[in-house]
């Protein structure tokens, strides 16, 4: 923002300035051999000489001609160091406002994390590892360097803010992401932090994970679509360790993003007017793509309710969100021959 002191400055730069071409040309116009005659020649020789050009047409004779001469080959040095120097600065603050994520980014449908330390790095490996972009928002400058030195750019944004400053979360795209994931070391803060989000930004769809699970009903009510309870998780994990250790390996190579080919992932497909299941009763469905792509059907959401088991008489309609297992290979198989 431009000050009332340096426009005085600029105004005053301008009024001397002038005041120099006219005494130039005063003092020289007189003089019988001199050949700066006219205000044109004498604001010539001194933008030649300002900018250290320096064509050599044009200098003055006199005395004090010579003089104001001097202190254009002065200013010229003075403008000369100013320019650099404060084209150097632009560049430094443009790369620093490019870093910090100042310019925004274009990315829609993404994932944007609040708050980073080592667990939402293991969700963004999950996220990136998906094939999803991902925005990150922390407070942390330190953590930039750190989130692009694991990440491409092309699929990671991140920007540097202040939690407290929502309307700065615009920049992260946030109203066109396709969740976030809210994360800090307490859940009452999580709480309250997400009832300020949730009423800047009425539409997101927001995961938070949480320690105590008597706070998922607040979570619940405030519009947060998914809890997720992490010490509930984490012991059925460790319980199906110690009893079916068998079972516990398969579960977390399913619930984990694969990165071969041959890795068995769960992934969704929203059924639409084309797809080949459309109009398809579920267990017909079923041992079609089990039959076809070595894919395995699990469930449907239907209006936001999850159906694990569908009967014999449930039809699959446009638009219901279907629950597969497969690896990589027979995801895009049926992707690019079915559901075109």
């Amino acid at each position: 923002m431009i000050t009332s002191k340096q426009v005085y400055r600029v105004l005053l730069a301008v009024i001397l300035y002038n005041v120099m071409v006219w005494l130039l040309f005063r003092v020289e116009s007189d003089f019988e051999s001199a050949n700066i005659k006219n205000l044109a020649d004498a604001y010539w020789y001194s933008v030649v000489t300002l900018t250290t050009v320096g064509y050599g047409d044009f200098f003055p004779l006199t005395f004090w001609g010579r003089v104001i001469g001097f202190l254009f080959v002065l200013g010229s040095l003075g403008i000369l160091g100013f320019l650099l120097t404060q084209l150097s600065l632009r560049l430094t603050a443009y790369r620093r406002n490019k870093k910090l994520g100042n310019f925004g980014t274009k990315m829609k449908n993404h994932c944007v994390v609040i708050g980073w330390d080592s667990f939402s790095k293991l969700i963004a490996d999950q996220i990136i590892n998906a094939g999803e972009k991902i925005a990150v928002i922390t407070d942390q400058e330190n953590d930039i360097d750190l989130i692009y030195d694991l990440y491409d750019k092309k699929d990671c944004f991140v920007l540097f803010s202040d939690f407290s400053n929502l309307s700065n979360f615009t920049k992260a795209n946030i109203d066109d992401s396709k969740c976030v994931y809210i994360n800090f070391s307490k859940d009452t803060e999580t709480l309250v932090y997400t009832i300020g989000l949730k009423k800047k930004f009425e539409t997101l769809n927001c995961v938070v994970a949480i320690n105590n699970l008597e706070l998922k009903s607040s979570f619940t009510y405030i519009g947060v679509q998914h809890v997720v309870p992490k010490n509930e998780i984490l012991s059925k994990f460790v319980a199906n360790y110690i009893f079916e250790p068998n079972a516990a390996c398969f579960a977390e190579e399913i619930i984990t993003t694969s990165i071969s080919e041959v890795g068995f992932d769960m992934w969704e497909y929203i059924v639409h007017s084309g797809c080949s299941i459309k109009g398809k009763p579920f267990l017909t469905s079923y041992i079609e793509v089990k039959t076809k792509y070595e894919i395995i059907l699990l469930g449907v959401n239907r209006g936001g309710e999850l159906y694990k088991k569908p009967g014999e008489n449930f039809v699959f309609e446009e638009g219901d969100i279907v629950v597969f297992i497969s690896d990589a290979m027979a995801k895009q198989k049926f992707e690019a021959m079915v559901a075109s």
